[in-house]
């Protein structure tokens, strides 16, 4: 009877639907917010009171199928566009903001440096992630959410508490 009990309280950790998962960072809280059977939303919210509301906070609306351990994911707002489920990132306009340096246009460019190829602060700070089509596998109670594309990879690593666990590996 104990381990049924067991068991079955597994099970129940693994169900998103009705629960929010979330990765937060000084510059960001990007959560996913599983609302109802279907539906889910990826909210990412810049922690910059000076910046515009579109850019501030942008949600993308999904739908979702939850499979054991793997959930996958499909953007509303994609059905029509193949370009969208292809797109790795949100593309955010250069931002003149004292708070959140990562947005500027300056931030953006490149170091060059001899040696390894590292990422400008908006790489490392300011990318949001696209949802086109995509799969994210519970792990320990966590979601990861990993993305690649030509241009490079980024993930992101969520859970049911605040955390700094962050992946992210961009090759130009």
């Amino acid at each position: 009877m104990l381990i049924g009990i067991l068991g079955l309280s597994c099970n129940n950790i693994k169900k998103v639907t009705g629960h929010s998962f979330e990765y937060i960072s000084k510059n960001r809280k990007l959560e996913l917010i599983f609302d109802s059977n279907s539906n889910c939303e990826l909210r990412n919210t810049f922690n910059c009171r000076d910046l515009p509301p579109n850019v501030r906070k942008i949600s993308i609306n999904c739908t979702y199928k939850q499979m054991h351990d793997t959930i996958c994911l499909k953007n509303i707002a994609c059905n029509n566009d193949p370009l969208c489920k292809k797109t790795l990132t949100i593309e955010i306009p250069p931002q003149i903001n004292q708070s959140c340096f990562f947005l500027s246009d300056e931030s953006r460019k490149k170091k060059f440096i001899i040696g390894p190829n590292y990422e400008s602060d908006y790489e490392k700070y300011g990318m949001i992630p696209n949802i086109g089509l995509d799969t994210l596998y519970i792990v320990k109670n966590k979601i990861v959410l990993y993305k690649k594309d030509s241009s490079g990879s980024v993930g992101f690593i969520f859970s049911r508490e605040k955390t700094k666990d962050f992946i992210r590996n961009i090759n130009n």
